[in-house]
């Protein structure tokens, strides 16, 4: 059930509408396919959330048939698969420019509407953007770049900044026309279609509608058209208040204004759209979808609605996968879907998803409900055994449960998982089946979670948050397809009845202690109250993983690393990124000209080894020479004796060229430490990680390094007197404090 997460390449550039589309890094939906080790078939997306996805299935030879509904989203998706031209979007962007408005060009009248003063000069420039503070209800800032001075930078905004703004009001012919397009006087969802024009400060919607009537006028068609969409599209994006200042809510999922928002200057917004859409062609096939005449490999067809209305004609033509990113939650993203699609091609076409005008929260039991719906006839729709794949990026416990308990309902079992919990980023496997499994009894769910949990535990050798436990819970569940099963109501969704029995199971403190300053079930992390025989703790694992291929004496970048982590230690086993990387750069260094990683000269086996043999020799000497007898030991160590006390060391060392092991830290024994300085910050890095080896460092286990000893070795006047304050001098930090004179 465990399988590789398929680590790609971190660099993701958003695109079009990118903080609202699934950030799906690059090159993940092609080594999840890869990994699936299926012969190319028929693909099909029932959402198409994600163009990334769609492209790279495509590329590795799949025919993808992919449903969506959101004509927002779906334009997105087309316009990647054959996007415009830069010198259409160029041409629609000069035709704009050159087209009149009261008068005069329609250029510097919309820069007009951001004029401002210059605080070097006094010169009038258009503003880049003002700043609003959202509870004072006012402008407080304005950035600008003046032409005159070439100043450039943010300022305090002046009076006459504020009056300029306060001339445009919501009570103009822009926001009737506006509002008319999505919801007439008559139409019950009038009111609502007000409570989203307000996330638009009033000057931004007077030019949004100036632009939107100006490109109607053009009558553009074909490509032009497309381009003229796209652009549009971007501004209206821009246009609105969820840019917070200073950049925050990357991601808004609320449509409500931020608490400090940016007020974009429009006709800069239109300028940047051009270099936004420009982007690279993906040589695809794509045509709309036709039962009769099924894509060929490599070639996508897209289907305008939902996907239940396809499930019939998959008989015709039965896919072999279903791929997906299952989309979640966000009430602004799809308000203002409705508004813009409104507005790009009018009421009909927004019918579709004109619903999400009315609806303000979107909780998760919902949200199950919603993709139960949707999914509703799919597993019954393809043949028994079709898999299907969800990567899942932003993925929360209340997100995972939800996808989890709707596929589970309509007869997919979880048959694969893998989890990146720090990243909150999942690659999941299906396969659909016809019979379910017997039902769970509520009195057996706890209790089941509680064994589950702790079996996990085990194996990571570590602590986990309560996310961590959630994800292994609701994971063994889906498993065994018993979550759809469970007895749920509106007031107890499955959703909740899972998180609430992982917050009873783990209140049992005969079976987990709870590591944390805190009292919230959600807050620091879990351990077992009495573990059994304990494996090797997952940060181990890593870093003798990333130290092992390191020392293949290859350059490497750190996808190369990351992916042979991820591909051998799988499913809720998969590390962390940072962690990975804290272990590359504790041993690596990297090329700045290739960006590629290689093994410190110092960190070779061979040098290593002798500066371990070394340190346990000065070790030694340095024992005997303060009165001890020093003795070293099969596990890399040296303990010193006092002669008139043999039976127990006085002070017990362990050499290690890693990071100390978890387990031998966190074991409560009286040791001392001793590693390289390389492997200080991993060290404070894995006991950040890890509490029980913060609180052993707290409580007077210490950790030294090999130049410590040396220095030792060299003061000729330490006496056993003074010896542990002269450890004590040795911090885990960066700081390296020279030994004081004595």
């Amino acid at each position: 059930m465990d399988i590789p997460f398929p680590a790609s390449e971190r660099a993701h550039a958003p695109g079009p509408l990118g903080r609202f589309l699934p950030p799906l890094e690059p090159g993940m939906t092609t080594r999840a396919l890869a990994d699936l080790s299926l012969r190319p078939g028929l693909a099909f997306d029932p959402f198409g959330t994600s163009p990334r996805l769609v492209v790279e299935a495509a590329r590795a030879g799949w025919a993808v048939l992919v449903a969506c509904n959101n004509p927002i989203t779906r334009f997105v998706l087309e316009s990647t698969l054959q996007p415009p031209s830069q010198p259409e979007l160029q041409a629609v962007l000069a035709r704009l420019a050159s087209s009149t408005k009261d008068h005069q060009r329609l250029e510097p009248f919309l820069l007009d509407l951001y004029a401002t003063e210059c605080p070097q000069c006094a010169g009038q420039v258009s503003a880049e953007y003002f700043i609003w503070d959202r509870d004072a209800g006012r402008m407080v800032a304005k950035a600008l770049i003046c032409p005159h001075c070439k100043y450039a930078g943010e300022d305090e905004a002046s009076d006459l900044d504020r009056s300029r703004a306060e001339v445009y009001t919501r009570r103009g012919l822009q926001q009737a026309l506006a509002l008319e397009q999505v919801a007439p006087a008559d139409d019950p969802d009038r009111e609502h279609a007000e409570a989203a024009l307000s996330v638009y400060p009033a000057r931004a919607l007077y030019a949004l509608v100036t632009l939107i009537t100006k490109t109607e006028q053009l009558g553009l068609r074909g490509a032009e058209g497309q381009a003229g969409r796209a652009l549009l599209l971007s501004v209206m994006d821009a246009g609105n208040s969820l840019w917070g200042m200073p950049e925050g809510r990357l991601r808004p999922r609320q449509l409500v204004a931020s608490q400090r928002y940016r007020e974009i200057n429009l006709w800069r917004a239109l300028e940047q759209a051009v270099e936004e859409w420009d982007l690279p062609d993906p040589g695809l096939q794509v045509a709309a979808w036709d039962p009769r005449n099924p894509p060929v490999p490599g070639a996508i067809a897209l289907f305008a609605g939902p996907a239940r209305s396809l499930f019939r004609e998959l008989n015709a033509a039965p896919p072999d996968l279903v791929l997906s990113v299952p989309p979640r939650p966000n009430q602004a993203y799809w308000t203002l879907s409705a508004l813009w699609a409104a507005w790009l091609w009018g009421r009909e076409e927004a019918a579709a998803i004109k619903v999400a005008l009315r609806r303000r929260r979107y909780d998760w039991a919902w949200h199950q409900s919603a993709l139960r719906s949707a999914l509703n006839g799919l597993a019954a729709a393809v043949p028994p055994g079709t898999p299907m794949l969800g990567l899942v990026p932003e993925c929360e416990p209340g997100y995972l449960a939800a996808i989890l308990a709707a596929l589970d309902a309509d007869g997919f079992r979880l048959t694969g998982r893998a989890l990146r919990l720090a990243e909150a980023e999942a690659c999941l496997r299906w396969t659909a089946e016809a019979a379910g499994t017997q039902p769970l009894l509520p009195r057996e769910l706890t209790p089941r979670l509680s064994r589950e949990m702790a079996s996990h535990l085990q194996m990571r050798g570590e602590p986990a948050t309560f996310y961590y436990m959630h994800a292994a819970a609701v994971f063994a569940l889906a498993g065994d397809r018993l979550l759809g099963s469970l007895p749920e109501s509106e007031e107890a969704p499955v959703t909740s009845i899972v998180y609430q029995s992982v917050e009873r199971a783990l209140a049992d403190r005969r079976i987990f202690s709870h590591l944390s300053t805190g009292s919230e079930p959600e807050s620091g992390s879990y351990w077992l109250t009495e573990p059994a025989a304990q494996a090797e703790a997952l940060s181990d694992q890593v870093e003798g993983l990333v130290l092992g291929k390191l020392r293949q004496d290859r350059p490497l970048t750190v996808a190369e690393v990351d992916a042979w982590v991820c591909d051998r230690l799988t499913g809720l086993r998969t590390p962390d990124r940072r962690w990975v990387l804290a272990c590359l750069r504790s041993y690596a260094q990297a090329d700045e000209t290739s960006g590629r990683w290689s093994l410190r000269p110092e960190d070779r086996p061979e040098p290593r080894a002798q500066d371990c043999a070394e340190i346990r020799r000065l070790l030694s000497e340095l024992g005997v020479r303060l009165g001890y007898f020093a003795s070293e030991v099969e596990d890399l160590g040296v303990e010193w004796f006092n002669p008139d006390a043999p039976g127990r060391p006085a002070f017990a060392f362990r050499v290690c060229e890693t990071s100390p092991p978890s387990a031998a830290l966190a074991s409560g024994m009286p040791l001392t430490f001793v590693i390289p300085g390389g492997r200080a910050a991993l060290l404070a890095e894995k006991a950040r990680r890890d509490l029980r080896l913060r609180y052993a460092v707290e409580d007077g286990t210490r950790v030294l390094k090999f130049r410590h000893i040396r220095r030792l070795a060299q003061e000729l006047t330490l006496r056993r007197e003074s010896l542990p304050e002269r450890l004590a001098l040795d911090p885990l930090g960066e700081q390296d404090p020279q030994l004081p004179l004595l």
